[in-house]
């Protein structure tokens, strides 16, 4: 065994030793009646207490092992946690006690207290103490430990000791003494360690052989449901759910925070108001914090403490800048041992963190004591985070030390970046705190300024900045040039530049010193080519903006570029290049943070996963988009997300929710007199109108959009260059004109705006618009003319097929594509996995959209002679009028015979009787 002894040595070298003593000493319970019994025993509290099962539960399963480590700061609640479970657990365990004191790092009174709480508790423990020590002598542990481990090993039964408050014991010797008897100590004993730090055990030992548990401040915070009862006990009221939540996450769960605020409460009318006013003060809380903790403290961790409040977030080479020493690591590393309401936040133990309360605590302590060094330790902390690339925190300090020439110069720095990352919240957010003298005055913030205003959609305060720029600047300043390329950038994104007014082949100067800003407006040109339907022009402006910004890093206009290329490829047809190149964009999206540049690619592949039929996938990315859609730099992606969401709601039933979006979308782009996304919106609500079958709300539609006006006067009435705000109206007026069972007029419209988009080469609009033609027909009762124009729409699209987009656009669809396949009228056989891919947009569930027939009448039985001709003919997909060719009928007499033939099938369609003819064609011949 080794040896262990004190540090002191004794001044009076006749005192006797501890073995000497120990020979003559007496058992506790006899002559040993100088041991205080209030330290054998668990502290007769009157503190109220709370329901804590999941701690209680952690100490029992704990103490089957060797030892139980609760560590926590001052006023975590240790030792009420510990009494709680003390009385409910002994009577079927046997309890040793000892709460410790300053007193006790004399080892001979430490075992003298240790020998008396477990025969307190097991009186045939037959270890024995002395009653009188000096504590100047030299003591020889050696024996003292063997006489506590032989009795312990002697005692035969399950026992566990509890010492409370062991961060009171500094005698090194005396920890590592006890060290020693843990480890040493039989399997049926099983200690409880209650301290305010790490104690220098070997736990790492412990925890390799699975002996130790440990419970830490998370372990003792009071959760929601503590702190409602600790209030209705304390305050005789019930919190509401926000009071808590905000006690909660204020105090952190600790235990005397928590109880001095609602203690602070007395019988205040309103509970909600007096605990924020109590946590807002601070004045019990910074009390108690003064008083017992900063209190303690040597003076250098006393100002480490508050000088280093003026930071969030700790790191051992930023408190070495701020307070010009250089063992700030070492530093935290004592705090976070000490537990001084000090966290990490990573596992390396690199970055800390102080409590709230306490960091609240400690900063009105920094402005009282040291409020003259406030700016120096603002600049010295903006200093260091900018040069470690942390630029919120560089700014938020430069502009608390009130030096507004640094405050500028790192604005400019860290504006330049943000713009190529697309961080344009970020700009927008320190820039807002400069005057607008300091804007003007710096031409870096100036610029980026406004860019940021024009692409986060603000087009109204823009015009105002750019108006108040250019008269504050002289003429020949050499801002002028870059005011004027904001305006333009102005005019093309909010939709102001008439499009004949640009000149889309420009390109920069070769050496044009701002290359960002010359990217920026040859990407928004090539925006308002797409916006034109010129797509080799927009591919063409795409591609300079890139070979312009080649070299510079800007994630936010290749990915701006990335997705216009894809928009332009799904326009023209080009399915899978479009997906492909959604989907790698937002693979590089996705490394970065939650700015304009992951939005605009989540975006475009939640478009292309829903054009994909994988509907779970896009809802997922829309829901996931929808809150930063704010941050979208153009009404395109805004739009497009809302749009496809409420698509998928109402392909999912959800008709009140796909409402809901339309019309907030609806509000939001009236707002921004935003014409073409409106038209789109029109088409979508009298689509959703037609499959939820209610006509009055596809009326009230056309009438605010002015449908019926625009077709008196003739707007579809010829074919004119594409535009497709004048498509989409047009397109819903066609489907209001079927509705009505106008299907000339209707077909008419249709055509002339399928002429417009093909000689724009728009070929996912035109084949979504010869869908609508076939459908058109197909209702009419021309089978064949349906089947030529389902095919000349197919045949745009023969690798791909139509895609989810063109089947919800077009109700009916899935009826006259399965009537084609049926009778052998596809001119393209579908590839399988297609057919696999769009197996529910192509059955013929109950669950499809309903066609716009008339309900059939009552079933009549059995089908005629006549009626099971008409059927055989129908079986052949013949239309009415080759039926009554064929059958030498008149056409209505033919119509009539149908009409009975769909009772007695009991479908209402012609694609549902035709599979029910061939069905009954089989059993009859």
């Amino acid at each position: 065994m080794p040896s262990h002894r004190t540090a002191t040595r004794s001044r009076r070298a006749s005192s006797p030793s501890l073995t000497d003593v120990a020979e003559h000493s007496a058992p506790f319970g006899g002559p040993l009646s100088h041991l205080l019994p209030t330290k054998l025993s668990p502290p007769q509290t009157t503190s109220v207490l709370v329901a804590r099962g999941v701690p209680l539960r952690k100490l029992d399963q704990g103490v089957s092992g060797k030892l139980v480590l609760v560590t926590a700061p001052l006023g975590w609640g240790k030792t009420t946690l510990l009494t709680q479970w003390y009385r409910e657990a002994c009577a079927r365990r046997l309890f040793a006690w000892l709460s410790l004191d300053e007193l006790d790092n004399a080892p001979e009174r430490f075992f003298s207290y240790l020998v008396g709480a477990i025969r307190r508790a097991a009186p045939d423990f037959d270890a024995y103490i002395a009653s009188q020590l000096d504590a100047q002598v030299e003591l020889p542990l050696d024996h003292v430990m063997s006489v506590v481990l032989r009795s312990l090993w002697s005692l035969g039964r399950e026992l566990v000791v509890v010492l409370d408050d062991f961060h009171v014991l500094r005698e090194r010797a005396l920890v590592r003494a006890f060290a020693y008897l843990l480890e040493h100590s039989p399997p049926h004993v099983h200690w409880v360690v209650s301290s305010r730090n790490l104690p220098e055990l070997d736990l790492a030992k412990l925890k390799l052989t699975e002996q130790l548990v440990t419970l830490d401040s998370r372990d003792l915070s009071l959760d929601g449901e503590a702190i409602r009862e600790l209030g209705q006990r304390l305050c005789d009221a019930e919190l509401e759910p926000g009071d808590v939540e905000y006690l909660r996450s204020r105090t952190e769960g600790w235990v005397a925070g928590v109880k001095l605020a609602l203690l602070s409460v007395g019988e205040h009318a309103n509970v909600g108001e007096a605990l924020r006013k109590a946590i807002g003060s601070n004045r019990d809380v910074a009390h108690y914090l003064a008083d017992a903790v900063l209190r303690e403290q040597s003076g250098e961790v006393h100002e480490f403490l508050v000088l280093s409040s003026v930071v969030d977030q700790l790191n051992g080479d930023l408190c070495n800048a701020l307070l010009g020493i250089t063992h700030g690591p070492a530093l935290l590393a004592d705090l976070e041992r000490a537990q001084l309401f000090i966290q990490p936040l990573d596992t390396q133990r690199q970055w800390y963190r102080y409590h709230a309360l306490f960091l609240d605590f400690l900063r009105s302590q920094l402005a009282c004591d040291f409020g003259d060094r406030l700016p120096r330790l603002h600049r010295a902390a903006s200093a260091w985070f900018a040069e470690h690339q942390r630029p919120d925190e560089a700014l938020k300090h430069a502009f608390a030390s009130g030096d507004r020439s640094w405050c500028l110069e790192l604005t400019a720095r860290c504006a330049e970046a943000w713009m190529r990352e697309g961080e344009i919240a970020s700009v927008l957010h320190w820039t807002e705190k400069l005057t607008a003298e300091e804007i003007i005055r710096s031409p870096a913030i100036c610029v980026a300024h406004i860019a940021c205003l024009i692409l986060s959609r603000r087009y109204a305060q823009a015009s105002s900045a750019l108006r108040d720029a250019q008269h504050r600047l002289p003429v020949a300043h050499a801002l002028s040039r870059q005011l004027e390329r904001l305006s333009l950038l102005h005019a093309i994104l909010s939709g102001s530049a008439p499009g004949s007014g640009i000149e889309l082949d420009g390109w920069p100067d070769q050496e044009d010193p701002d290359v960002f800003m010359a990217g920026a407006l040859l990407a928004a040109k090539a925006y308002q080519a797409l916006r034109m339907n010129r797509f080799d022009a927009m591919r063409r402006l795409a591609l300079s903006a890139r070979e312009t910004l080649r070299g510079l890093n800007s994630p936010f206009i290749n990915g701006y570029t990335d997705v216009l290329i894809a928009l332009a490829d799904r326009a023209q047809g080009n399915m899978k290049d479009a997906a492909e190149r959604c989907e790698a964009a937002f693979a590089r999206a996705s490394r970065g943070r939650r700015n304009p540049v992951w939005v605009n690619a989540a975006t475009a592949l939640a478009n292309a996963r829903y054009e994909q039929n994988r509907l779970d996938d896009a809802e997922a990315l829309c829901i996931e988009v929808l809150p930063l859609l704010p941050q979208a730099p153009a009404f395109e992606t805004f739009a497009l997300a809302y749009l496809m969401l409420a698509r998928i709601k109402s392909i999912r039933g959800k008709y009140a929710e796909a409402w809901q979006l339309l019309d907030y979308l609806h509000s939001v782009l009236e707002c921004g007199h935003q014409t073409r996304f409106l038209a789109q919106v029109c088409g979508e609500k009298i689509r959703l109108g037609l499959v939820e079958q209610v006509p009055e709300r596809m009326r009230v539609v056309a009438r605010e959009f002015g449908l019926g006006e625009r077709m008196r006067r003739g707007e579809w009435s010829e074919r004119r260059f594409y535009d497709e705000t004048w498509e989409r109206l047009g397109l819903a007026q066609a489907w209001v004109l079927m509705a009505r069972g106008r299907y000339g007029k209707a077909h008419a419209l249709l055509e002339t705006l399928r002429a417009s988009a093909h000689d724009v080469g728009y070929v996912s609009r035109e084949s979504s618009l010869l869908a609508a033609i076939a459908v058109c027909h197909w209702r009419a009762g021309d089978a064949t003319a349906a089947f030529a124009a389902l095919n000349r729409g197919l045949a745009l699209v023969q690798r791909f097929g139509f895609n989810r987009g063109v089947f919800d656009e077009t109700p009916g669809l899935r009826e006259l594509i399965v009537a084609a396949a049926t009778q052998r009228k596809l001119s393209h056989v579908l590839p399988s996995r297609y057919t696999t891919r769009f197996q529910d947009v192509l059955s013929l569930g109950s669950g499809g959209p309903p066609g716009l027939a008339d309900p059939p009448g009552a079933p009549l039985e059995p089908l005629t002679e006549r009626e099971l001709q008409m059927l055989k003919l129908l079986a052949q997909g013949l239309s009415n009028q080759e039926i009554s060719e064929r059958s030498n009928v008149a056409l209505s007499t033919t119509k009539w015979h149908l009409r009975n033939v769909f009772a007695k099938l009991e479908v209402t369609t012609r694609t549902a009787a035709i599979v029910k003819a061939q069905e009954r064609l089989h059993r009859n011949l």
